[in-house]
């Protein structure tokens, strides 16, 4: 009887033993882990050269999302950004007679960010302008931030509006109303409405990013006709607006103007020579739409390295950015990083090309650490072609979207207390 009894515990406990030892390992938690702890070998520092250039003259013809803007700080100066939008009517035309009456015409702008942030809801009032364009906007046109269009006599809108949760509304006045009344094909009101110019007035301490990708970003006229009117009256009822719509989303062309002001300011070296560098041993300045950008060296630590370690293998490299004390919290979400080359060309660093990412953990690839205060960006393979090679022709930082986004930063230089740096894993 005893035998029984301790069989059948026995047989249990043999059934489920396989079970335990073929359990698969769970990646649970695994995004939490910072990378550093993946790797076994000698952790080691490279420090580095660093000074902020003037940034090119950036393309902006194309792009759906656009910043309009009067900015001023001691750091970067002065920016103001102005945006420019074709004004084009349906596929079919335009057939506004001169039966129809005007009620409005309301511009709506679906805002993507607002520099320097908000808290979400807050209403904030903002004097916008608003012109019409002296010359077509070409959607086929090639047009540059140092492109200037010019701007007619004829100004739509000059009044503060409210920015509230994501939209600003601009009413036009009454100088819109021979623009509109038109009877002509949808090529032909392209050439008669020429475009927009969209700015903030002077000293708006402020900049907006509109997104023209958006359905709701539109210009919509309200009208009605004295036949409409009659019939609503016979029947006893209230006239029901009618609507018509104008395109100033995806299915027209932008372009932006960029216009940076670096007297009185810590960048006044870009005042009168925009071929100048600026020293970065306390403070590297990246600033967005044609502004700044950083460029990093690398070779004395490269021959040092190749020397004392021929046959060292890079397991994992990230190149860390502190934030300085000064600079804005509105910080930009990401920094990217572009390898100079030996014919001048540049691409971005190959780790950016690694599809497969399995470093989820907050602040890497570039993006904003809050926690830590700085960026941290992943360069291992970099680092390995540049002690392979053994030349370095520099490495360049600029703001990921800076052409859609008003947020800069300032980054510890590279005799801070804590400075720009590269920090490696190594074995040999």
């Amino acid at each position: 009887m005893l035998i029984k009894k301790l069989f059948l515990p026995l047989a249990l406990f043999l059934l489920l033993l396989p079970c335990a030892c073929t359990e698969n390992e769970s990646s649970l938690g695994l995004e939490l882990q910072d990378p550093f702890t993946f790797y076994h070998g000698t952790r080691d520092t490279a420090y580095m050269t660093a000074c902020t250039i003037f940034d090119d003259s950036l393309s902006t013809s194309g792009y759906t999302a656009a910043v309009l803007g009067d900015y001023q700080d001691p750091i970067f100066g002065s920016m103001k950004a102005i945006v420019y939008s074709q004004f084009g009517a349906p596929t079919s035309g335009v057939n506004i007679t001169d039966d129809v009456i005007f009620d409005s015409v309301v511009m709506t702008l679906v805002i993507d960010t607002v520099y320097p942030i908000l808290p979400d809801s807050t209403p904030r009032t903002m004097h916008i302008i608003v012109r019409q364009l002296a010359e077509a906007l070409v959607s086929d046109s090639l047009y540059l931030s140092t492109n200037s269009l010019p701007q007619s006599d004829v100004v739509l809108f000059d009044d503060e509006v409210t920015y509230y949760a994501d939209s600003i509304r601009v009413r036009f006045n009454e100088n819109i109303y021979p623009i509109l009344r038109q009877t002509c094909t949808q090529a032909q009101f392209l050439n008669i409405s020429k475009g927009l110019a969209i700015q903030l007035a002077d000293h708006s301490q402020m900049a907006l990013s509109v997104n023209f990708a958006a359905t709701n970003t539109r210009i919509t006229m309200f009208y009605h006709t004295a036949e409409m009117d009659s019939a609503a009256a016979a029947q006893g009822s209230t006239r029901t607006p009618m609507t018509y719509q104008f395109s100033i989303n995806s299915e027209a062309a932008h372009a932006m103007y960029y216009q940076h002001n670096y007297a009185n300011s810590e960048l006044s070296a870009f005042a009168n020579n925009r071929n100048a560098t600026i020293d970065g041993s306390q403070k590297l300045f990246l600033e967005p739409l044609g502004g700044t950008r950083i460029r990093l060296n690398m070779q004395p630590f490269v021959e040092q390295f190749r020397r004392e370690h021929p046959t060292a293998v890079i397991h994992y490299a990230e190149l860390l950015l502190p934030v300085h004390e000064s600079a804005d919290t509105s910080t930009p979400v990401r920094i990217l990083a572009l390898r100079n080359m030996a014919d001048g060309t540049s691409s971005y660093v190959t780790d950016a090309n690694v599809l497969t990412n399995s470093y989820t953990f907050s602040g890497f690839d570039g993006y904003y650490h809050r926690d830590k205060h700085q960026y941290r960006l992943r360069v291992t393979r970099h680092l390995q072609e540049l002690l392979r090679t053994g030349i370095d022709y520099g490495t360049e930082l600029f703001i990921d979207g800076r052409r859609s986004a008003a947020f800069r930063t300032v980054i510890n230089g590279t005799e801070s207390s804590n400075p720009i740096r590269v920090e490696f894993i190594y074995s040999e």
